[in-house]
């Protein structure tokens, strides 16, 4: 009898060849040994080194408007290369494992890098949006960076999205803050509560402009003695 990891193995080569994997970065086909990208794509991988950095770019620019602990993203993020195919795969195509996948890379850095949290808070959608996409991308990471971190709850009732804002894609950097000014509000007294004097991850895919990283710093920093580190899987600042 075949063991567990060999039968898994087995049934990955046999859907591999009748519905081959290819790495959403390039476009190769990915091999048995490949988890959602292919090994050339991901020592090509931008990464930031944020979780090693402290005052780093994306926490400059955050400064003026908030205190966060820290801010860290995944990776650079441009339109330029293939690596925003990740964001536009888990964001609009329903590809959750590899929103997972990216979470948990991100969370064995964190874990590495020493970060810990008492909770991870998802930036939530608005509940129109979240019906037409029928899950909330923010979210899905956040189990992907839960599940490489002991396990830090995720707690997807604390914020509540009541304003439905147009994508932030193409705004000028006035008209993204003006589209999620007030956006968001406290949901849940009773949540919010516990959450007093706790440190908690906001997650979200991409850090742009700030705007929505601060609507969302102000609405939780209305609870007593909480500090929030900002965490995205991609991030447009540069060095």
């Amino acid at each position: 009898m075949l063991r567990g990891q060999e039968l898994r193995e087995g049934i990955r080569m046999l859907l591999d060849m009748v519905y081959p994997r290819e790495c959403p970065v390039c476009g190769k086909e990915l091999s048995l040994q490949e988890s959602h990208i292919c090994k050339e794509c991901m020592s090509d991988m931008p990464l930031t080194y944020f979780w090693k950095w402290k005052d780093n770019p994306a926490e400059k620019m955050l400064w003026a408007r908030t205190r966060f602990e820290r801010v860290v993203s995944l990776f650079f993020y441009s339109r330029d290369n293939g690596y925003s195919k990740l964001i536009h795969r888990v964001k609009y195509e329903g590809d959750k494992e590899l929103g997972r996948y990216l979470g948990r890379m991100l969370g064995q850095f964190l874990s590495d890098a020493g970060f810990m949290a008492d909770a991870i808070i998802p930036v939530p959608l608005h509940w129109l949006r979240l019906w037409k996409r029928g899950y909330n991308q923010a979210s899905v990471i956040s189990e992907g960076i839960s599940g490489a971190m002991d396990g830090i709850p995720v707690i997807n009732n604390v914020l509540e999205r009541k304003k439905y804002s147009r994508s932030q894609t193409g705004k000028s950097m006035s008209g993204k803050w003006q589209n999620v000014s007030g956006a968001f509000f406290l949901r849940n007294n009773h949540v919010a509560r516990q959450l007093e004097g706790c440190h908690v991850f906001l997650v979200d895919d991409v850090l742009t402009s700030g705007a929505t990283a601060e609507a969302c710093y102000d609405a939780l920093s209305r609870i007593p003695g909480i500090r929030i580190t900002y965490i995205t899987i991609g991030a447009t600042v540069r060095c």
